[in-house]
């Protein structure tokens, strides 16, 4: 199990952090509640849809390790699926950093038989559910609260969303608003099957009690000062849920077809027994055409994404394809349209013998630099790391003053491990004083050796939590508490700066990490699937 996976949970940029890497005390889990102090973490922006973003907020390290530690033994902390097996859809794997593979099929699967029982599914969700958690509403299981209030300032109102411990205490909280929904749906005597995938709940039942179970739905959610998101109210028929659920037929037809056309070229070659025969990419252009065929944007994502993960692609042997000029043009648009695809795929179109990498060179450029004017750090960032692999380093050197104005703390701490930046520049990250850049600054010091020759002058300017650090009201207790406080982050932070510890990966790393993520992945499917067959 790494940390990584708990410390940004799900999210692709765990790939490029390296917790792991960091030295932390001997004995942390020992470390009581005020041996650290409240810390401000650094926000992270991920699109949504369209030109929407969620906020993800990454804690100080130390006071998450420590959370970590103090929370690990609560109840079904690691397969959070069994606090309720019977409604919860979520499955998350803390081995991959991500929810499990196979489980949507078989809840989509267990969809549709539903579908033919009832009239009808009512899907719902919870409005704003992370930023409405009030943690004192909790079940801690006798466990303190501040451990996981400390990592954001204090604050009860809200989780902090990216890590795993915010899951946990998020899916602990939706099994209690379940076990509500299920007695009142008792009580009322109405024929309904629920389940939820986080705050998405899907009621399957008939035409007569839709009104009823909405009703019942926002009674609970009043209960725990949440409400019901009044835009987002869906209701599915078996016909209209089959026609939207097409992701996985697609990318299976996908595969079928160029299996199709592989075996037709097959029998070309050996016809011709022509030594320079190089097989079609055929499924660029799939992928073009299957996603026309969609009309919600996730989903298209979903089919571009998932078919980069599958065994079919990584195992395909890109040096015997050839590429054609709308090829190029059409991986182009892929990568524009779900720039996450590039985390699976750049890797072997960088590598492959017949890709012309100067086709491509204008749209990295081009699509670098918007991406840079937009609010999506973690577009950026992939876009970085696919400009990387192609060896484009004049269009990374080009853009610095936008990546200077972008906020994006992990792109940033790239361009001060690259050495990208001049005296000027090193200047102006050094005004960043507040806390909520501490993780840019840690690489300042990192990359800069006038401020690494003087660690405990850096460390209390950049990286000291703003609540160690004395108030004139504090009296004699607090101020030694404080002492002791700033000893253990300095400590912390001086250990780790002395030994040269990044807390991103080198590019090379990122790519080795995400490579034995879609092992994983492809494993833990499959898997699965020999279970079917079983």
């Amino acid at each position: 199990m790494k940390y990584n996976n708990l410390y940004n949970f799900k999210n692709p940029v765990k790939n490029f952090l390296n917790i792991d890497n960091l030295e932390f005390p001997d004995k942390v889990s020992e470390f009581k509640l005020w041996d650290l102090c409240w810390v401000k973490p650094f926000n992270f922006r991920v699109r949504k849809q369209g030109d929407k973003y969620r906020t993800i907020k990454m804690p100080n390290i130390l006071n998450f390790m420590r959370a970590y530690e103090y929370y690990r033994d609560m109840s079904n902390f690691n397969d959070v699926q069994c606090m309720d097996p019977v409604h919860k859809r979520l499955s998350a794997n803390v081995e991959t950093g991500d929810f499990k593979s196979g489980e949507y099929d078989k809840q989509l699967e267990e969809d549709f038989e539903k579908l033919c029982i009832y009239d009808n599914l009512i899907k719902m969700d919870i409005k704003e559910y992370y930023g409405r958690i009030y943690t004192h509403k909790l079940d801690f299981e006798n466990h303190d609260e501040r451990f996981l209030t400390c990592m954001n300032l204090g604050a009860t109102n809200g989780l902090i969303m990216g890590n795993y411990l915010s899951l946990y205490f998020a899916e602990q909280n939706l099994k209690s608003i379940s076990k509500d929904i299920e007695r009142e749906l008792m009580n009322s005597d109405i024929e309904c099957e629920f389940s939820y995938f986080s705050d998405d709940f899907y009621f399957f039942c008939n035409k007569n009690d839709n009104e009823k179970i909405i009703k019942i739905f926002d009674h609970v959610l009043e209960k725990y000062e949440l409400e019901r998101n009044d835009g987002k109210k869906e209701v599915w028929s078996y016909e209209t849920f089959n026609s939207y659920n097409m992701v996985e037929r697609y990318w299976k037809k996908i595969m079928a077809h160029c299996n199709e056309k592989l075996i037709k070229e097959e029998k070309i070659k050996e016809k011709y027994h022509s030594e320079d025969f190089a097989y079609k990419l055929y499924f660029i252009n799939q992928i073009i055409y299957r996603i026309s065929n969609l009309n919600d944007e996730k989903q298209k994502k979903v089919l571009i994404n998932n078919f980069f993960k599958t065994r079919y692609f990584r195992e395909l042997d890109l040096d015997e394809y050839q590429v054609k000029n709308y090829d190029y043009h059409q991986l182009c648009f892929i990568f524009k349209y779900s720039p996450e695809a590039m985390l699976y795929s750049i890797d072997k179109f960088s590598e492959m013998d017949k890709f012309e990498k100067q086709k491509v060179k204008e749209f990295f450029k081009v699509r670098y630099k918007e991406a840079l004017k937009e609010p999506f750090n973690e577009e950026q960032l992939y876009f970085y790391y696919a400009i990387k692999l192609m060896g484009f380093d004049d269009i990374i050197k080009n853009e610095k003053a936008l990546v200077l104005k972008s906020n994006s703390q992990i792109l940033i701490s790239y361009y001060l491990k690259d050495k990208e930046f001049d005296e000027n520049e090193i200047e102006e990250l050094k005004q960043n004083t507040d806390e909520a850049y501490w993780f840019q600054n840690y690489h300042t010091i990192l990359y800069t050796p006038e401020l690494l020759s003087d660690l405990d002058t850096s460390i209390n300017k950049y990286l000291m939590p703003k609540n160690a650090f004395n108030k004139t009201e504090d009296d004699y207790s607090t101020r030694n508490l404080k002492s002791k406080q700033r000893t253990y982050y300095m400590n912390f932070y001086k250990k780790n700066l002395e030994l040269g510890n990044s807390i991103i990966r080198d590019i090379e790393d990122v790519t080795e990490e995400i490579q034995e993520y879609l092992e994983l992945k492809i494993k833990e499917y499959e898997e699965v699937f020999e279970e079917d067959i079983d």
